[in-house]
């Protein structure tokens, strides 16, 4: 799973939609686009010397401004990147305040810029939770990934018959932007954040709603749901739990191998996984062959990325 939030994809999408009120392509947006240009190079210094002066520039603007939040955020991803954790916390949080004053000002009733916004909204969010959980500040990240699933979900609108042009674009909005997808993937980040702080009893009722979120979006048995029952069934392998771990394993590599989806490093890792189990439990004989299995799998991937 792969989260559809990006600062750099989504960040300045919405600000876009207040061009009329910014006027013409000025200084900033110059300088949000070289950060962006070169945060996507790899070149995450540079990009930290652009945003600082997006940021000198966003003084002279108001307390509400949207482009206040998304250059501090992208300031924060930038920092986190070069591994300045204390100062990425710092310009993540100050994004956080940012944000909340832009919300506190925006009462607006179109649809696009409703969806942006909350687009936006999730990104910086997303992010800061991202930033904060690497900083181990766990209780601080807990309750922005709970927000951004909150957000989610309340986007997932029902689909009654549009009784106006306002409802027909909103209606549009969210169903052309896989608002199931992208609750999935908020379900999943919060299940890998218990996940990987050995929260299993909390992270599993996530992966339950991501997997039914994922299959409401594309179907059952298909490779994007086998990513998940593949975490699902780690989890009950960790615990032990090999009678409820073995099938979830079984119909994973079943619907890999059946989509021939045998160049991802996802389903390198689950033959690995499924291996270390079937040795645990003895059987040595089909945990080499999984752990064959594996090798071949990573060795595609590495020809498919030179």
């Amino acid at each position: 799973m792969k989260s559809n939030s990006s600062v750099c994809l989504i960040g300045v999408i919405w600000l876009c939609l207040h061009i009329s009120a910014f006027g013409q392509k000025n200084s900033w947006d110059k300088f949000i686009q070289a950060g962006d240009d070169a945060l996507a190079q790899n070149r995450s210094a540079d990009s930290e010397v652009a945003y600082r002066e997006a940021i000198k520039l966003s003084e002279k603007f108001k307390e509400n401004d949207p482009r206040i939040a998304a250059t501090l955020i992208k300031l924060a991803e930038s920092l986190n990147l070069q591994g300045k954790r204390g100062e990425a916390e710092s310009s993540a949080k100050s994004a956080l305040i940012a944000l909340e004053k832009t919300l506190k000002a925006s009462k607006s009733k179109d649809p696009a810029e409703r969806f942006y916004k909350l687009e936006i909204s999730v990104t910086i969010l997303d992010k800061a939770g991202d930033i904060l959980a690497a900083n181990q500040k766990h209780g601080e990240a807990e309750p922005l990934y709970k927000t951004v699933i909150a957000l989610r979900e309340g986007a997932i609108r029902p689909q009654e018959k549009p009784k106006s042009n306002e409802d027909f674009l909103t209606f549009m909005a969210y169903a052309m932007t896989h608002p199931h997808v992208k609750l999935a993937d908020a379900y999943y980040k919060l299940a890998n954040f218990y996940f990987n702080q050995e929260r299993f009893a909390e992270a599993e009722p996530f992966l339950f709603k991501a997997l039914k979120a994922t299959e409401t979006e594309y179907g059952a048995n298909k490779p994007t749901s086998a990513v998940i029952l593949s975490k699902l069934a780690t989890l009950y392998a960790i615990q032990k739990r090999y009678d409820q771990a073995e099938p979830l394993y079984s119909r994973a590599v079943s619907i890999f191998e059946k989509f021939d989806w045998l160049d991802q490093p996802e389903v390198a890792v689950t033959y690995d996984n499924y291996s270390l189990m079937l040795r645990r439990m003895g059987r040595e004989t089909e945990a080499a062959t999984f752990l064959e299995k594996a090798k071949v799998v990573r060795n595609r991937v590495q020809r498919t990325t030179n």
